[in-house]
């Protein structure tokens, strides 16, 4: 995974919502995490296996069987897909707000 601006538009072309990008890279490292928003559990696995095939995932992909809180761990980039009230509940644009970036 090497193009956030790739990705996030691949995001919200498949109907995700409030995608947002924190920067979260160190001295020598870059780090990035995406966090998006999915209407129903069923879109929630249809992006999840655009970004698999798209990108050649080959790990496993955690939450997919319950569907509510999706995590793929590229390297260097960290993709969270939540259902609304599963985002919500974890509030993670909270605790990344400080890291928030704007893409371009």
């Amino acid at each position: 995974m090497n193009n956030i601006k790739d990705l996030v538009k691949l995001l919200q072309d498949n109907k995700l919502k409030n995608v947002m990008v924190y920067n979260l890279s160190e001295k020598d490292e870059e780090k990035y995490v995406v966090l998006a928003t999915s209407a129903k559990i069923s879109d929630s696995k249809k992006v999840a296996d655009i970004v698999a095939e798209r990108y050649g995932y080959t790990d496993k992909i955690e939450g997919y069987n319950k569907g509510e809180w999706i995590v793929f761990d590229f390297v260097g980039v960290t993709l969270h897909i939540f259902l609304a009230k599963t985002r919500e509940k974890y509030n993670l644009d909270k605790l990344y707000k400080p890291r928030k970036i704007i893409l371009k």
